[in-house]
């Protein structure tokens, strides 16, 4: 089975903004990705996924305050993954580790204690990314420190980003690392 078209995803590609609007909203788009990190298989002892809707509603947040965004999906990058044997397994768990690190931005979703995406939030963390999760585990040392701001709720992020704070957010962050083009 496929695993993640690295090559196709340069979050270095993408960086076109040259300033932001007062709600936060970058304007010269597209001008960001954002990689969406959250529970699949969770503490299952089965190979199969808790459900996956959460993705979508957290693609429609972003997208409809940020058109400019480019949204990364990694359970869309591998529909079939637990099909997967060992070796495209590992190659896709990987590929989506080397890309949370690579995205500007990392939204995690972590109902319960999810292994999978610790260690992307560690990965974006480490690369200097913004993390944002949506947990009600904020006591949790990985979400905790791994984090720049946890929400409880998808209402409070919701919130965040329709006030202008991802915008502002990854505003800042841009022009503290901007990367070059090409």
């Amino acid at each position: 089975m496929p695993a993640i078209d690295s090559a196709s995803t340069d979050p270095a590609s993408v960086h076109e903004a040259t300033g932001s609007a007062e709600n936060g909203q970058m304007v010269g788009g597209p001008a960001f990705t954002v990689f969406l990190s959250g529970v699949m298989q969770g503490s299952n002892v089965e190979s199969v996924l808790h459900a996956q809707g959460y993705r979508q509603h957290l693609r429609e947040i972003i997208s409809a305050a940020h058109p400019e965004a480019e949204v990364v999906c990694p359970a869309e990058l591998n529909p079939d993954s637990v099909a997967y044997d060992d070796g495209a397994a590992r190659r896709a768990f990987m590929d989506e580790l080397d890309l949370a690190a690579r995205c500007d931005v990392l939204v995690a979703f972590a109902p319960v204690a999810t292994m999978g995406t610790a260690v992307e939030m560690y990965k974006a963390h480490e690369a200097g990314r913004l993390v944002f999760t949506v947990s009600p585990m904020a006591s949790n040392w990985a979400v905790r420190f791994l984090s720049d701001r946890v929400f409880g709720d998808f209402a409070e992020f919701e919130t965040f980003v329709f006030d202008g704070g991802l915008g502002r957010a990854v505003s800042a962050s841009l022009s503290l690392t901007e990367r070059p083009s090409g």
